[in-house]
């Protein structure tokens, strides 16, 4: 199931709302886990959770955010909101013929998971939220404002001389080395996260248009589902990285105290990229979590990995 970009299988396409091409795949059989990625992420992220899912009696389904990976750019540029990527989650799966199912979110995939909700609140059983938070992500790296300031940097750099921005990225972007060790310096990375999956990380990333990358940011950071939490009705599990210096444990508490039926784990030895170094807290957490909100009154059968 794992291949040279993330997860192998049969990639199919689909028209999302504005005529954006969005690529989807699904695994396995029974009730349906939706799993949104993080911002420039690949599927690479749930290399460990989509088998561990599929062997506990799941469908799983995957896509590909606009401008990313297998999908499409944008058909409209200006649908480039987090909005944009829920409304991409729901055209998914009407074409994989699913009408509800639990939605996971990783970092960015948070906030659409959060959005799907709001977008269609009876199609989703339950929530899971993966080191991720409910608004304004670059305003607590490494608790400062670092990251709206880096942000803005970059939109400075980047904007007067596109063409030279794009070559610059892809020539940055071919050595994989050196983000993976700067990432793990930053404490971005985690000391256990798979330095080939990471690898596969940043292809993926190098591939991405820099200048949407950068215009998806800026709609990222201007996102909030405060609003949304008070009134979402459906049980939400929620999964923080006592290490994660982009989205800290402080914000899943946050968020956790604006929920009706939350369950909150800090991982202690967690980082943002949880899905990877943390596989196996983190599967049997979702796949325990999937048992009691998709199939309730039965016990969990997950089969070890």
């Amino acid at each position: 199931m794992h291949g040279a970009m993330g997860l192998s299988g049969t990639f199919h396409e689909t028209e999302s709302f504005d005529g954006t091409r969005i690529a989807w795949a699904s695994w396995g059989h029974g009730p349906t886990v939706i799993l949104a990625n993080g911002i420039a992420c690949s599927d690479t992220y749930w290399t460990y959770l989509v088998p561990d899912l599929v062997r506990s009696g799941f469908e799983v389904l995957v896509f590909d955010y606009r401008g990313h990976g297998r999908s499409g750019p944008p058909a409209n540029p200006n649908e480039i909101l987090v909005t944009a990527h829920a409304r991409d989650l729901w055209a998914v799966a009407d074409a994989a013929g699913v009408k509800n199912g639990l939605v996971v979110g990783h970092s960015m995939g948070v906030e659409t998971a959060l959005e799907a909700y709001r977008h269609a609140p009876d199609r989703v059983s339950g929530i899971v939220a993966i080191a991720g938070t409910y608004q304004h992500p670059l305003n607590t790296l490494y608790s400062t404002a670092a990251g709206t300031w880096l942000l803005a940097a970059l939109e400075l750099a980047a904007e007067p001389i596109p063409w030279l921005t794009r070559i610059a990225w892809r020539v940055v972007g071919a050595n994989t080395t050196a983000p993976l060790v700067a990432g793990r310096l930053a404490r971005m990375i985690g000391p256990d996260a798979d330095s080939d999956l990471m690898r596969e990380y940043f292809r993926n990333v190098a591939a991405i248009d820099p200048l949407l990358l950068l215009r998806m940011f800026r709609g990222l950071q201007l996102h909030t589902a405060r609003d949304l939490l008070p009134d979402i009705e459906v049980p939400v599990l929620i999964l923080a990285g006592a290490r994660d210096v982009l989205t800290p444990p402080r914000l899943a508490r946050a968020m956790a105290m604006q929920l009706a039926d939350v369950r909150l784990e800090v991982l202690p030895t967690g980082t943002h990229t949880l899905p990877i170094d943390s596989p196996g807290d983190v599967n049997g957490l979702v796949a325990d979590f999937a048992h009691s909100t998709l199939v309730p009154g039965t016990a969990p059968h997950r089969v070890p990995t």
